[in-house]
């Protein structure tokens, strides 16, 4: 759903007159061709979609707590910035996935008509004049940061699902999903090396969803740390698009992409990059 400035501002119209009147959806439709300077069923749509109104049992049509969220404030600044809070939260455009990247970085991949509702409700001004720009700006980014580390938190739990059917067909028993239970003991699943030896195996699963001709990924300290320290570890790479593949890694295969400490340094997470066709090699056949 596309909005505009006008269109916010018809919005603050629409959810007034809700406050005030008892009405229905259809009686505002007869009524109002237009709300304010935006089409009447755009308005409503918006104000349905951002959950700024309702529909009550009784049939008409009441405010929110977040219409009413828009209603308490008389700044018409605050109001649009309200607004565009709960556009984002409720609808994520696809233009608010990178707001974390900083203001300026930001502002290179919003369309223009958002780009107007953001200077409409002053949020392009001087930070250092307004502190309020820096909370919301913060505020909004950290949303985005969550949404992307959401994004791929579910990207990894489709990899160690599909980890857990795989060593389930290869052993003929389920192996225990240890990374759901607890994020610090450097893998995911535990299973055994095979039918015929019972030895624990460790597997620490990535996955991607990239189509690129490139695979990359990344490796904590701790998950590293234990690669090394445990005898039966491997690396479960799942390439999920276009069709779920996998390949296999060994901590010795891996261990090249390792940077080695030196100093005072140290370091907590490395990304592992490989060419599709370096990993060819490491590639399980279908069926198996």
């Amino acid at each position: 759903m596309s909005v505009s400035v006008g269109l916010f501002y018809s919005s603050q119209r629409l959810v007034k007159l809700i406050c005030d009147n008892l009405i229905t959806t259809n009686e505002i439709l007869q009524h109002f061709t237009k709300m304010y300077v935006a089409s009447t069923p755009y308005v409503i749509d918006l104000c349905k979609s951002c959950g700024w109104v309702e529909i009550n049992p009784s049939g008409f049509l009441q405010v929110t707590g977040k219409g009413f969220e828009i209603l308490e404030v008389q700044s018409i600044t605050e109001r649009l910035r309200i607004q565009l809070k709960h556009y984002i939260y409720t609808l994520k455009p696809s233009w608010s996935k990178v707001m974390h990247f900083g203001r300026t970085e930001a502002l290179q991949h919003f369309p223009q008509e958002i780009i107007q509702c953001f200077e409409e409700a002053e949020l392009l001004g001087d930070y250092n004049l307004d502190d309020s720009i820096i909370l919301w700006w913060d505020t909004l980014g950290a949303f985005s940061r969550r949404g992307i580390e959401e994004k791929k938190n579910s990207i990894g739990r489709r990899g160690e699902t599909l980890t857990l059917q795989y060593e389930e067909k290869r052993l003929g028993v389920t192996p225990l999903w240890k990374s759901f239970e607890s994020n610090f003991v450097g893998f995911d699943i535990l299973s055994r090396v095979s039918r015929q030896d019972n030895s624990n195996l460790s597997i620490e699963v990535k996955a991607t969803t990239s189509t690129s001709d490139s695979i990359s990924f990344f490796i904590t300290h701790n998950e590293w740390n234990v690669a090394s320290l445990t005898e039966n570890y491997l690396f479960y790479i799942w390439s999920l698009a276009p069709t779920s593949t996998l390949y296999i890694l060994t901590p010795d295969i891996v261990e090249l992409s390792i940077p080695n400490i030196r100093g005072n340094g140290d370091w907590e997470t490395v990304k592992v990059e490989y060419k599709k066709s370096e990993l060819e090699r490491y590639k399980v056949k279908e069926g198996m």
